[in-house]
């Protein structure tokens, strides 16, 4: 039983990079065409997310996902960038990251990584609505599969912090809000013919 975790930490990780490689290759073809602004956000939001979710839980084994998303999203965003797919922030994705800046605030000032965590949970969830009404209005600019796959990489953590369990409700909160967005952004996507 003390190896599981491991083994579905490791498992979830390369799941997550190996579907992520599939979706750079297919920016670079052209078949699926991201959101820059989510993508932008979202490597702001795992930033904060991977470093704020390992100081209040201490747990690596926790946190191996938050790191690899982040990995990918930064990588994700400097291949949009490179095909040239830049746009003016809405003043939703202001909001965003203004949310995203006050909970290193809330952190600095409050010293709690949790707080500053929790913070950033709803700047999370708004940065999926560029992709989620995209993937619902344009099934076909999404791959499904790499999204459910990803969201796969997510239930796996989720069942790793059941393993570890340490009675903090908080722990679980992130996973499964990212499990939920890249869930329903798979099944958005799946509704077109791209798979």
């Amino acid at each position: 039983m003390t190896h599981i975790p491991l083994i579905l930490t490791i498992l979830s990780s390369l799941i997550f990079l190996g579907f992520f490689v599939l979706y750079n290759k297919d920016i670079l073809n052209g078949s699926v065409k991201p959101n820059i602004v989510s993508w932008g956000l979202f490597s702001l939001i795992t930033l904060i997310n991977a470093v704020t979710y390992i100081a209040f839980t201490h747990d690596i084994f926790k946190g191996a996902l938050a790191f690899t998303d982040f990995f990918t999203c930064i990588v994700i965003t400097c291949l949009i960038i490179f095909r040239g797919q830049l746009r003016k922030l809405s003043l939703s994705e202001i909001i965003i990251i203004i949310l995203s800046v006050a909970s290193l605030v809330v952190w600095w000032l409050l010293k709690s990584a949790l707080y500053a965590n929790l913070l950033l949970q709803p700047a999370y969830i708004l940065a999926f609505i560029p992709t989620l009404k995209n993937a619902w209005a344009n099934p076909q600019n999404e791959s499904s599969l790499v999204w459910l796959m990803w969201a796969f990489s997510f239930l796996l953590t989720i069942t790793v912090i059941i393993i570890r369990w340490d009675n903090n409700f908080a722990d679980i909160i992130n996973s499964s809000i990212a499990f939920i967005l890249h869930l329903s952004v798979g099944l958005l996507a799946g509704r077109g013919k791209r798979v």
